[in-house]
């Protein structure tokens, strides 16, 4: 099941650490608040004694931060910023889940099981890649991986080797003159008739 986007999240760096991250003007849009964007989220920051650079970063418009420059990402949350400086606020997912929970709205409470479920998502990509790197580590040495690659083969060519060695066999006893044995040799001139 894919979730649908309510807001865009994205890919930051937070203590040098990837996370996920919420633009707030769009949390603050979605949600639907009365006040204006920056009363709202200085007073829920003091409100609720959320830390900068812990549960949310700050940039100035054109500041290289940990998501790139702020003109790199209009396209994605589809900001027009008309040529003002602002600041804009990047929350963690779990700054914006306890926000969505304090605006006791519908719109909240959607907001919330979106996150939550973004995370859930991203839970399952970090478990499956961490199951694929621990069977990339299995160490094996050369002769175990070429009979996992042997029986790997024999498993999904099923009749399609029998015919390459029946094939190989007949090419083999074009080459042998009649009536000798032993180890043979080609001759440097020598081409397959699919090679012809």
């Amino acid at each position: 099941m894919t979730t649908p986007r309510l807001i865009p999240v994205l890919t930051g760096t937070l203590n040098g650490q990837s996370v996920q991250l919420v633009d707030a003007r769009h949390l603050h849009d979605f949600l639907g608040v009365g006040r204006d964007f920056s009363n709202w989220i200085k007073g829920r920051i003091q409100e609720y004694g959320f830390v900068e650079n812990q549960d949310y970063l700050l940039a100035k418009t054109g500041e290289n931060h940990p998501i790139g420059s702020i003109e790199d990402f209009t396209p994605v949350l589809g900001k027009s910023r008309g040529g003002r400086p602002s600041v804009d606020y990047f929350l963690t997912l779990d700054m914006a889940k306890e926000l969505a929970m304090v605006e006791c709205t519908a719109q909240g409470r959607k907001v919330r099981r979106y996150f939550i479920d973004c995370e859930r998502q991203i839970q399952q990509l970090q478990q499956g890649l961490t199951q694929a790197r621990s069977v990339a580590l299995i160490e094996l040495s050369r002769a175990e991986r070429q009979a996992i690659n042997r029986q790997a083969w024999a498993d999904v060519a099923g009749d399609a080797q029998a015919k390459f060695y029946v094939r190989r066999e007949a090419l083999l006893r074009q080459c042998v003159p009649s009536g000798e044995s032993g180890p043979i040799s080609l001759p440097d001139d020598f081409l397959p008739d699919w090679a012809k």
